[in-house]
């Protein structure tokens, strides 16, 4: 790969990033400015949706309005609608344009509009361009991907799967020059050597700079695989196949490397020398197997914990490198939060009243037809950035 490419994409990135991260900056001063323009906006833009009359948009004029007329909602009051929306009709929950359905707990569909997607690639991607960028990370190296890129459509063309994958596949260009992991052959549906495949195209490449996984896990189970399988990987590598062409000097670099090689010890340096960054999009509770990852790692690999999303929307991005405290998003949902030890939900708060070390449940309304919508997801204020509370994921 020329590294006039690589270079030119990761321009692109660090581009786009400035332009994030100057507007992170503005909005996390007086988050609660962002957040009621955000409601004022989207009621309007949404009064002549099928919800939108149905429940009176066109005379809400204020938050407080909004918060004291529509109601709080779950998955279970918006099936219908999506049903609709899944059938190709427009204006039912939203005004804008369902791109994509993203699946909650595997087989409930959410539609994902335009500037939902938008907001996603923003957070998740550029702002962590931005974040390893500062650190001298955003190097003209590959990029390892071991997300899922695998989406189907609906009769109506519209994509359904994985979000994230979604976004990558979009970017056409990116992923023809920069992924290690071509997307073609990265998850086609009912692959069995799709393990196979990650470790094979992984281990061809030496100069590879940034990971992108969505678990740390995922990056856990492709170097125990490697540790398992690699005599045959090399074989395969000196040798070529359908997939790669043979290179029988990396071959050997990779036996020499393993045959020295202790199971569990210090290995993502020596197979990539270049690897210094690996972001992680779905950052749980940090276990037993993060630190086991570590030791794979040695002390000169990064972690970026990109933020905290789900199918239901994207709601924090990343500060800070090796730190799994994120900011939470002004511009991008309306947050409203319940006490962790509150039985109901008569005492929602806003994103000014959150207390530091206190742990609530989400409610958010998102750009894609979601309006005061109870998430189950609990998060833990530990800080802030300016004046917009900084947190981590509880459950």
């Amino acid at each position: 790969m020329g590294n006039k490419i690589l270079k030119l994409v990761n321009d692109a990135r660090w581009t786009d990033a400035l332009v994030v991260n100057n507007r992170l900056n503005e909005i996390t001063f007086g988050p609660m400015r962002s957040q009621e323009e955000f409601v004022i906006r989207l009621i309007r833009e949404n009064a002549k949706t099928a919800y939108g009359m149905e429940k009176g948009f066109s005379s809400i004029t204020s938050l407080q309005a909004f918060r004291e007329r529509i109601p709080l909602t779950s998955y279970e009051d918006y099936a219908p609608y999506i049903k609709r929306i899944a059938e190709g009709e427009q204006n039912v929950l939203t005004a804008y344009m369902t791109e994509h359905f993203s699946l909650l707990s595997g087989y409930k569909k959410l539609p994902i509009s335009k500037w939902d997607a938008q907001v996603a690639y923003d957070y998740l991607f550029c702002s962590s361009f931005y974040v390893a960028g500062c650190r001298g990370l955003l190097t003209n190296g590959m990029t390892l991907n071991l997300v899922d890129n695998s989406v189907d459509r609906l009769p109506t063309d519209v994509t359904i799967g994985n979000l994230l994958g979604r976004l990558l596949v979009k970017r056409k260009f990116d992923n023809e020059q920069v992924y290690v992991i071509p997307v073609e052959v990265a998850n086609p549906p009912q692959r069995e050597d799709i393990n196979y495949l990650h470790a094979l195209f992984s281990l061809k490449q030496k100069d590879i700079s940034l990971a992108m996984c969505e678990s740390y896990s995922n990056m856990l189970f492709l170097l125990r695989y490697i540790e398992m399988h690699w005599p045959r990987l090399a074989d395969d590598i000196e040798q070529g196949s359908r997939f790669i062409a043979p290179d029988a000097k990396r071959a050997q670099d990779i036996r020499d490397i393993m045959d020295a090689h202790h199971i569990g010890t210090q290995l993502i340096p020596l197979l990539w020398p270049e690897l210094h960054c690996i972001m992680v999009f779905d950052a749980d509770k940090l276990n037993a197997n993060f630190e086991l990852l570590r030791t794979y790692c040695g002390n000169d690999v990064h972690f970026l914990f990109t933020g905290i999303s789900s199918p239901e929307g994207t709601f924090s991005t990343a500060i800070n490198l090796d730190d799994p405290q994120t900011v939470l998003i002004p511009d991008g949902a309306f947050y409203e939060f319940k006490r962790k030890e509150d039985k109901n939900y008569y005492h929602l708060l806003t994103l000014d009243q959150l207390e530091v070390g206190k742990s609530y449940e989400m409610v958010i309304t998102n750009l894609s037809g979601l309006y005061r919508y109870k998430t189950n997801k609990i998060i833990t204020v530990v800080g802030r950035y300016h004046d917009t509370p900084t947190v981590i994921i509880e459950k």
